[in-house]
């Protein structure tokens, strides 16, 4: 499942997309449309996080990862630092 999104990064709107890990974890990955290179793991271990992770549906939960990312700055501290940022979901 991968969901693509704009996003405004220092004045200019770069294609961003989201998908789930294919490796059967429970994390989101957010990375840049051109380039295919990971940004941010927003990982849903913990117990709050596993709870989310079974009761959501893939699509809300790839899009509570976006609202997070975005919210909390995290696609354009990656973006300035060049260093992927990890957070809880």
């Amino acid at each position: 499942m991968i969901q693509n999104f704009d996003f405004n990064v220092g004045g200019t709107t770069g294609q961003f997309c989201a998908s789930l890990a294919e490796d059967g974890t429970r994390r989101v990955l957010i990375s840049a449309a051109d380039t295919a290179k990971t940004l941010v793991i927003l990982d849903a271990s913990g117990l709050l996080g596993a709870l989310k992770a079974e009761l959501e549906e893939p699509e809300q939960l790839v899009a509570h990862a976006i609202r997070k990312a975005q919210s909390e700055g995290l696609i354009a501290r990656a973006l300035a630092t060049g260093e992927i940022q990890e957070t809880s979901l």
